[in-house]
């Protein structure tokens, strides 16, 4: 084989293992350490908006390393992972989804905010005020008026989950709706928003 080809083939295969490695890495990283999500609801307005890229740190997988309050990443419909086989069949379905295009995604993903933890005691009155162990909420970030939907209330929450809920009340579908959500369907607590750069924030 002439010395150029030789050169040619090297050089073709060293770019493809760089692409592997890289590739590799991001798998990793992703699968283990963060999330990044771009905002396609209106549920979570005015706190984030659709278009809004948010880093979810996956570090938080206990529930002791949630709080009231806190954002959160998870997987709608019930669905949980359990290890990293889940996780990477998960990963892969995401990727072939992307891959074909596919319109209706096999892992569909929520964002809302904690509002009870394991244990607490959640109501809602018909004037729609919010009580968390018979405290009421006053939120800033809520948006118009909570709707008690299909779940009934008084409610506790179970043990390993939470009770999650839209900061845009009037048009979320949450805990009111699907009931209290497991710490095995979280794939991460929101940390940053990375875009758009006017919204460049660390979340609290």
């Amino acid at each position: 084989m002439p010395v150029g080809k030789r050169k040619v083939i090297r050089e073709i295969v060293s770019i493809l293992l760089t692409v592997v490695v890289i590739f590799t890495i991001v798998f990793v990283l992703n699968l283990a350490v963060f999330a990044i999500s771009v905002v396609n609801q209106i549920s979570m307005g005015n706190t984030l908006i659709e278009g809004d890229i948010v880093y979810y740190n996956r570090f938080a997988n206990k529930p002791n390393e949630f709080n009231r309050g806190d954002i959160v990443l998870f997987l709608a419909g019930g669905k949980e992972r359990h290890g990293v086989w889940d996780a990477i069949n998960i990963k892969f379905t995401d990727l072939w989804d992307s891959l074909t295009r596919k319109k209706e995604k096999t892992n569909v993903r929520y964002v809302k905010r904690i509002i009870g933890l394991p244990g607490d005691i959640i109501d809602i009155d018909d004037d729609g005020n919010v009580s968390v162990n018979g405290e009421i909420e006053n939120k800033a970030y809520v948006l118009g008026k909570t709707f008690k939907d299909e779940i009934e209330f008084p409610l506790k929450v179970p043990t390993d989950q939470f009770f999650v809920m839209g900061d845009n009340r009037e048009f979320s579908k949450d805990s009111r709706h699907f009931g209290c959500v497991s710490i095995h369907s979280f794939e991460g607590k929101a940390s940053f928003i990375l875009w758009p750069p006017s919204k460049v924030k660390q979340i609290k």
